[in-house]
């Protein structure tokens, strides 16, 4: 179990980056068309990997698709191996398989050809995501190629699909991974949430499920990060949760679960009871922020407090 949850870990801190997209300037991509762009993060890749490249793959699957001077430029001589399986992938994923033929055979590369045809990696024009967090990339890079929402709405769907339970911890992992990172934890807290959700959704013998939570989680902390800088997604963000009641009103208690959360970790930082109070105060704020860690129901994670203050104790 241990080497699936680290998986999982580096999955939630590599997958969706939209710190990784902004240095390469992709974010921006849609609105000026630079090619200047494209061949910086092409640069960057041939320094080597450093990260999953699918983004990267769904970026330029967009454009080959639609821009075919560009498609040309782009597969111009190129010098490294790992980016020229990249592009390979790009046109595999973009449909265009005649394209991707001539390019392996004029780079020597059919045997990697080959590879991608058996794997039949999701070709860009049908991918949904559902259990492979690589997909929501994929469609992440897509719309940064060419600001079409429909990628987003893609990524979002998956929660549509979702039963109350599921979607309400993919989002309550994803407030966390915002606000603390890719283990979830905060200062001074036991990092627990990632295993919580393995337990509870059976990773050793069901681990679709474990992987479709991370996935959701994942897609909602990237598109609420790139909402921030972006307005189509801001917009198809905010718009698919407030226009699907059952959603919004997950999104809502989550959200005010994660303020509640926030809220008792300062309290226990600068929490002053009296002295006779002090260890059970303290005890029943830390059962609160354990609840929420530990993927307790959004409407019971404070009952803990809730109790001892119905007690006759008041928090100050």
């Amino acid at each position: 179990m241990k080497r699936l949850l680290y998986a999982a870990i580096a999955l939630l801190g590599i997958q969706c980056s939209p710190a990784s997209a902004d240095q390469n300037c992709m974010t921006g991509y849609y609105r000026t068309k630079q090619p200047a762009c494209v061949d910086s993060v092409l640069s960057q890749m041939r320094a080597g990997p450093n990260a999953d490249p699918s983004a990267v793959i769904g970026f330029l699957a967009q454009i080959f698709s639609t821009s075919p001077a560009e498609k040309q430029r782009i597969l111009q001589l190129e010098a490294s191996s790992y980016v020229k399986s990249v592009k390979l992938v790009a046109l595999y994923g973009a449909g265009l398989t005649e394209d991707a033929q001539k390019f392996a055979e004029e780079n020597q590369i059919t045997a990697t050809l080959q590879k991608i045809e058996k794997n039949q990696p999701a070709k860009l024009a049908v991918v949904r995501p559902s259990s492979n967090a690589a997909d929501n990339d994929l469609l992440i890079g897509a719309y940064m190629a060419s600001g079409d929402t429909s990628f987003i709405e893609r990524i979002l769907a998956n929660f549509s699909s979702a039963d109350d339970d599921m979607a309400g911890i993919a989002m309550r992992m994803g407030f966390m991974k915002g606000k603390f990172g890719p283990n979830m934890t905060a200062e001074g807290r036991d990092n627990v949430m990632a295993k919580m959700a393995c337990d509870k959704y059976a990773c050793k013998t069901e681990p679709a499920k474990f992987f479709r939570v991370l996935t959701l989680a994942s897609g909602f902390w990237a598109l609420q990060s790139l909402a921030s800088a972006d307005d189509g997604i801001k917009k198809t963000f905010s718009g698919f949760f407030a226009n699907d009641p059952r959603l919004k009103n997950l999104f809502a208690a989550e959200q005010a679960a994660f303020g509640n959360y926030m809220t008792t970790l300062t309290m226990l930082a600068v929490f002053k009871p009296d002295p006779k109070d002090r260890d059970k105060t303290a005890e029943n704020m830390s059962k609160a922020a354990s609840a929420f860690e530990n993927l307790e129901p959004a409407g019971k994670t404070f009952d803990h407090i809730e109790a001892y203050v119905k007690g006759g104790k008041k928090v100050k």
